[in-house]
């Protein structure tokens, strides 16, 4: 029998085990670690409340959306945009990242019975998506040397890639 603080546990890792989830923050965060200090922190903001929206449209029990063909497609958008490598307006960069948020929240449903277990796993979910984004972030903005900053363009570039062929494999269905 689970707890409701399996719930929680189980939240804070289904960000990084679901795998378009994890694509979504590694495209997303490489993009925002581009970005300067106060364009990372306005955008991260912007995805923590667009995220705490998706999640509490979920334990309202909204319907049934295409957040996840979303996310995807905003993987694809803020890969492409972290492999050119240009800063962005600050709010064009937190409407990205409020979309992405929003969509994530939304794409990720509990599957837990009790209620209480479910609020948790929304709750950890939360926290991790939040956690995660700001390390990726993070690592990306201490990208100092040539050959790291090549190196963030080019995982952007792969997320961009894996992105548009899992939503190309979706929408063929």
């Amino acid at each position: 029998m689970l707890g409701p603080l399996d719930g929680f546990w189980r939240g804070l890792l289904q960000p990084l085990l679901a795998p378009s989830h994890a694509l979504a923050l590694v495209g997303l965060g490489l993009l925002i670690g581009q970005q300067s200090g106060a364009r990372r922190l306005v955008s991260m903001i912007a995805f923590a409340m667009a995220l705490a929206g998706g999640l509490g449209a979920l334990a309202l029990a909204v319907g049934e959306t295409p957040a996840g063909n979303v996310l995807l497609a905003g993987v694809a958008v803020s890969g492409v945009l972290a492999a050119l490598a240009v800063p962005l307006p600050t709010w064009s960069l937190a409407l990205l990242a409020a979309g992405m948020g929003t969509a994530l929240g939304l794409d990720s449903p509990p599957d837990m019975l009790s209620l209480l277990a479910a609020y948790l796993m929304l709750f950890g979910s939360g926290l991790a998506a939040s956690l995660a984004l700001a390390v990726v972030s993070e690592c990306a903005a201490r990208a100092a040397r040539h050959w790291q900053r090549m190196g963030v363009r080019v995982l952007g570039s792969w997320a961009a890639a894996s992105a548009m062929l899992a939503l190309a494999v979706r929408l063929s269905r």
